[in-house]
Parts: structure tokens; C-alpha cells; sequence
């Protein structure tokens, strides 16, 4: 036991926890005061190396990276006791957080980007995001608003930071097996009212019975396409693709119907096909599969 000189009182060690809540000072300041005092950490080392070597047969567990993952599956998930909480609770109490303490605590939880596109891959290939270029040491994520009226749509190339319960509930319903693939970004209420997406659901396209074959789809696509003589019917270039005027999500029924329906290129089927409309994902084609847990392979 080592007594701290300024409040006479017994430690195990004189941590600069103690020192800058209770005294206002630092480590250093508290040697230049004090030169030569003990602060416990050379007998704290001492006797976690003796801890260490009996337990493991080494002096440093650093370096053995076999141990240092027994640990961590040992530690994981364990939860502190009621006394331990109440100990802890009691030692933090009074403590005043600067600033940059409270921010560095916010971004430690703070999910990134490079994690959601490795967890979610559905969600990623469904949703873009990116940072936000004004505050980017804060990793502050931006989102497209679904109404494509809004200025924060993607269709008006705008952008809004969204909340965490909101990606969390996005990502939810895209990625779990009960997922509805609703839960769309809105940045706010208004837009979100006024969005006939809203409240939609696509229980219909997401049953088996239900869903577009590739032969079928093939087929409809051919016919239009020779019916237009691979013209863009916007523009007048060579036609690729077929834009649907009543969109899928909304009127799976008229899906197959060519009267509903005309032949455009690429660059016309984004700029002047869903230009007036909201920008639906392909549901019809799309099979996805679920390997290993969360691990989601599209194909």
C-alpha cells in the first residue's frame, strides 16, 4: 500500500484518476512535488508478472496472441455483479467529463461505414452513405430522404444526416428474416406524409408464388424491346432497357403488361424515366440468400 502526500489517504497504487479528480493535478506535477515518492506501479507490475507467470508460464501475455483470444472469449459477454455496478457507480459519482472527453465516449460507440458495408451487405447495395464533409472527424453518416420531391432525395442529388434508431431500423428490415423492406429515410415528417411509399409493403413480390421468373421477365423485356426496334423511345439512341410506367413495388399486377411499359437507354431510364418518381429496386430479379448467419449473398 502506497499513501498519496497530498490527502494522506492508502492506495494500492496513486492513479491520475485520483490525482486529477481529486487534487486538480497531473502525474507530473505530482512528482516534481513530490520527487522520489512511490506510487505502487513499480510493485503493481511486480506482482502482475508473478500473477502472469504462474498462471500462463510467461511474463508477458502481449505476445502470445493464442492467450490473449482465450481471454477475450472468457470475458465476453461476462456481466459485473450487482456490488461491482454499485462500486463503479460510486467511483464515477461527482466526476465532471470535459468536452472532448463526452466526444470521444459518443464516437467510441459510434458505428462507421467500412462496418455496416462489412456486416450488411444487402443494405449497402440498397443504400448509399457517405460522411459528412463539413464534420468528417465525427463520422456523421448522410442518407438519401426516399421522397423524391424533397431537396435531400437522391433524385436532387441532396443529402441529410440520419438518426441512429433510423439506420437501425432500416438495416433491420432489410437484413432480418421478418424484414418488410420498409422503414425508409425520411428527414422529416412532412416528406415522409407525403410519400406514397410510405406504409407500403412488399409482402406481395416477396412471396414465392409470387415473384417474377427470369424466363418470364426475359420474355416481356424481348417483346418490348422489338416492339420499340431497340429505340430509345426518350432520346432516340439504342434502347437497353425497359422502364415501367406504373412501378412494381406499387402495381405488381401490371409487372408483365407491355402496355405499360416502353424501351430507353440507360443514361434516360435514371435522368427522365424516374424523374417524376420515386427510384424502385428491382425486387422481381433479385434472390437473396442467407449463408452463415448475416452473411448475404444476391444473385
Amino acid at each position: 500500500m502506497v499513501i498519496c502526500r497530498e490527502c494522506e489517504s492508502e492506495f494500492k497504487i496513486i492513479s491520475h484518476q485520483h490525482l486529477k479528480y481529486k487534487h486538480s493535478m497531473s502525474v507530473n506535477e505530482y512528482i516534481l512535488k513530490y520527487p522520489g515518492c512511490n506510487m505502487g506501479y513499480f510493485e503493481m507490475c511486480e506482482t502482475q508478472k508473478i500473477t502472469v507467470f504462474n498462471k500462463y508460464g510467461v511474463e508477458n501475455v502481449s505476445y502470445l496472441n493464442e492467450i490473449k483470444e482465450k481471454i477475450i472469449k472468457k470475458n465476453t459477454g461476462k456481466r459485473h455483479s450487482i456490488d461491482s455496478k454499485i462500486k463503479m457507480s460510486k467511483s464515477h459519482k461527482g466526476k465532471i467529463l470535459t468536452e472532448q472527453h463526452k466526444k470521444n465516449i459518443g464516437l467510441s460507440g459510434r458505428i462507421t461505414i467500412e462496418d455496416i458495408k462489412k456486416k450488411y451487405l444487402l443494405f449497402s447495395r440498397i443504400e448509399e452513405l457517405r460522411y459528412n464533409p463539413e464534420r468528417l472527424k465525427d463520422r456523421e453518416i448522410q442518407v438519401h430522404c426516399k421522397n423524391h420531391n424533397c431537396k435531400n432525395s437522391k433524385e436532387k442529388g441532396g443529402w441529410f444526416t440520419v438518426g441512429k434508431w433510423q439506420l437501425s431500423d432500416r438495416i433491420r428490415a432489410l437484413e432480418s428474416e421478418n424484414g418488410n423492406e420498409a422503414s425508409y429515410f425520411y428527414c422529416s415528417e412532412q416528406c415522409k406524409s407525403g410519400c406514397i411509399l410510405y406504409n407500403r409493403r412488399t409482402d406481395y413480390l416477396l412471396k414465392e408464388e409470387n415473384k417474377i421468373n427470369s424466363s418470364e421477365y426475359n420474355l416481356f423485356r424481348k417483346h418490348v424491346l422489338y416492339r420499340d426496334n431497340y429505340i430509345c423511345q426518350f432520346c432516340g439512341d439504342k434502347a437497353t432497357d425497359v422502364h415501367h410506367e406504373r412501378p412494381k413495388k406499387l402495381e405488381p399486377f401490371f409487372a408483365l403488361d407491355p402496355d405499360y411499359a416502353w424501351s430507353c437507354c440507360k443514361k434516360c431510364h435514371y435522368e427522365k424515366g424516374h424523374k417524376d418518381e420515386c427510384n424502385l429496386r428491382k425486387l422481381a430479379d433479385t434472390i437473396c440468400l442467407e449463408q452463415n448467419n448475416k452473411r448475404v449473398i444476391c444473385q
